[in-house]
């Protein structure tokens, strides 16, 4: 058996919940074996009852332990309580696989151990802060997997003897992300600018309006939909939020949050993706999601991004560059010939590298591996 620990606050929901909830839903739909342990969970994944444990306890967590890191000595016996009811389940060669979650994989790692069962990190997000980094040097993994290969050496600079580490990046849902069939709509009356995610300053959502700005000055006939929050879900407008309404240029529109199948829906009326972050994006889903749609991306040279663009379907651009931004975006507004054959190249790498089957496969190997070890000294 495998079980999928997500972070506290974490709902397993296709509604509520966020990216990692969406990656361990396609895992577990290869894999009938696995459970996701959650604090919540509804059954908009459609998965049974049995599949998920939920432990209402985590939400204790998040209210004590801030963003400082607490010795284990302190911590084990309280996550040892919060998670009895996953420890007294676990059988020897079960896996309990960590989203994100080194405090929780640190402090239980003993007690996973000691059943004969394996554990995995994941980290779906930078690992550099210090109370994470206090955490996984306590932590004892038998594999670490990582979301792009930026991440991955992120940590090894830091840990040089780190063993069975592993890059493996996020998939997309085929069922979900597709491109609109021929003749399916429309076109727009001016080619459409997309931005889907958090409307957070590391996003640089302030950049993309910058360049909405220039290529408005220049003339240039374009939309841009804003599709996020500055959360998960409906959540209030931030001071940063309000700014960008104030200093929104009129070719600029904001639609609020929506759900996955809306967001799908957002990228098959679009022309092209825009993903102008300005921190070192570990990975960046809707990158992918936009190129299983037949869009061609725009998108910021930071983090995991390049790994994406390797092989087509991404035109990539300095962060914090207005100019650099409006200038690639321009060059696609005006040229259908190259958003066509970027579009056809990153739905071609997208079909080849990023479906969650090709996904699963790399992900089994690790677990399969583990298993096998654990059956043998048993």
């Amino acid at each position: 058996m495998i079980y999928h620990v997500l972070p506290e606050k974490e709902s397993f929901s296709a509604f509520a919940g966020l990216a990692i909830s969406r990656c361990v839903a396609n895992i577990m739909s290869f894999d009938v074996s696995s459970i996701a342990v959650c604090e919540s969970a509804d059954n908009s994944w459609g998965f049974a009852e049995d599949r998920t444990l939920v432990i209402p306890k985590l939400r204790m967590v998040g209210r004590i332990r801030g963003r400082k890191y607490i010795p284990l000595w302190i911590t084990g016996p309280f996550y040892r309580f919060i998670f009895r009811p996953l420890l007294s389940k676990l059988r020897s060669g079960d896996v309990v696989w960590f989203h994100s979650q080194p405090f929780f994989a640190a402090a239980l790692g003993a007690a996973i151990h000691a059943k004969g069962a394996r554990l995995i990190y994941h980290a779906h997000n930078s690992v550099i802060e210090r109370p994470c980094l206090a955490a996984l040097k306590s932590c004892e993994s038998d594999a670490s997997i990582f979301n792009s290969e930026f991440v991955r050496q992120e940590l090894l600079r830091l840990f040089r003897d780190l063993r069975n580490t592993y890059s493996i990046h996020n998939g997309a849902d085929e069922a979900l992300f597709y491109p609109a069939a021929p003749g399916e709509r429309p076109p727009n009356p001016a080619p459409v600018i997309l931005y889907v995610g958090r409307l957070h300053p590391v996003k640089g959502v302030h950049v993309l309006m910058a360049a909405m700005r220039i290529l408005q000055e220049r003339k240039v006939a374009v939309a841009c939909n804003v599709v996020g929050s500055s959360h998960s879900g409906r959540s209030k407008a931030t001071a940063y939020v309000r700014e960008l309404l104030r200093n929104c240029p009129s070719n600029v529109r904001f639609k609020d949050f929506r759900i996955q199948t809306e967001i799908a829906e957002e990228y098959r009326s679009a022309d092209i993706l825009c993903c102008p972050s300005v921190w070192q994006e570990p990975f960046g889903n809707v990158n992918i999601e936009g190129m299983a749609c037949g869009i061609p991306v725009v998108a910021s040279r930071v983090g995991g991004i390049p790994e994406i663009a390797a092989e087509g379907g991404v035109i990539l651009v300095e962060p914090n560059s207005a100019v650099e931004l409006a200038d690639a975006l321009q060059k696609l507004v005006e040229d259908k010939d190259l958003r066509t054959k970027v579009a056809l190249e990153g739905l071609s790498s997208f079909q080849r590298r990023f479906t969650w089957r090709t996904i699963f496969k790399q992900y089994q190997e690790v677990t399969d591996r583990l298993q096998a070890v654990a059956i043998r000294q048993t």
